[in-house]
């Protein structure tokens, strides 16, 4: 599954908190609910919960079972003794567990704060910084990343400062770094000490020179 190896910061996971647009982060993976928001959007009491925490991470509203699941946190009613919802509000897919007149049995296969069809990534365990230079204008930027980035995604998120990064080669310490690899892959120090949290990386650009197919060229005599 492609969200498997898509990492985001928390930052990006909270720029997305909008009724159009809402992402939530539960154990770790990020999910863009906003087509959940838009089938319940007539129902104020299900949406709003979602809405008031939009970009952020509610792991707290669950809890996982033996198996590993991801369930509704619950506790039992102290006078009936029933399993009740440990939450002050209602989500969409939420058993009613009070007893309700007007009650009807939902077929739900999945509840969405377990369905994959939900998932656009997953959120990053440690945010890092590294610097990118370019020796030949001898210009560099530092960025944050996630520490699962691949340097392919790492490129994707300098070309903000040079959108035609895909004309040079990122190397580390004169060393080719693989594309298709994160830094620890290729063996990029991330830190100096393990007293020194902040330390930096240096990654370099280096111009690809891009020639022309050789063509032979006939002369006439």
């Amino acid at each position: 599954m492609a969200w498997r190896n898509t990492y985001f910061l928390p930052e990006e996971v909270w720029s997305h908190k909008t009724r159009e647009d809402c992402w939530l982060t539960i154990y770790g993976s990020v999910k863009n609910v906003s087509g959940l928001i838009e089938e319940f959007g007539h129902d104020g009491d299900l949406v709003n919960p979602i809405l008031r925490e939009a970009g952020k991470d509610v792991s707290y509203w669950f809890e996982k079972n033996g198996l590993g699941e991801i369930i509704l946190k619950t506790r039992l009613h102290p006078e009936t003794g029933a399993r009740v919802s440990k939450l002050p509000f209602r989500i969409p897919h939420q058993p009613k567990f009070e007893p309700d007149v007007d009650w009807e049995p939902e077929i739900i296969t999945t509840p969405w704060w377990a369905d994959d069809k939900y998932n656009v990534g997953v959120e990053t365990v440690r945010p890092i910084n590294v610097r990118v230079t370019n020796p030949l204008i001898k210009r560099s930027a530092t960025i944050r990343i996630c520490l699962e980035d691949t340097v392919r995604r790492i490129m994707e998120r300098y070309s903000v400062y040079n959108p035609k990064i895909w004309t040079y080669k990122m190397k580390y310490l004169g060393k080719p770094l693989n594309k298709n690899l994160n830094l620890s892959q290729n063996g990029v120090t991330l830190k100096y000490e393990d007293s020194v949290e902040d330390f930096v990386p240096t990654l370099m650009l280096h111009y690809q020179e891009r020639l022309a197919p050789w063509k032979d060229v006939t002369r006439l005599f």
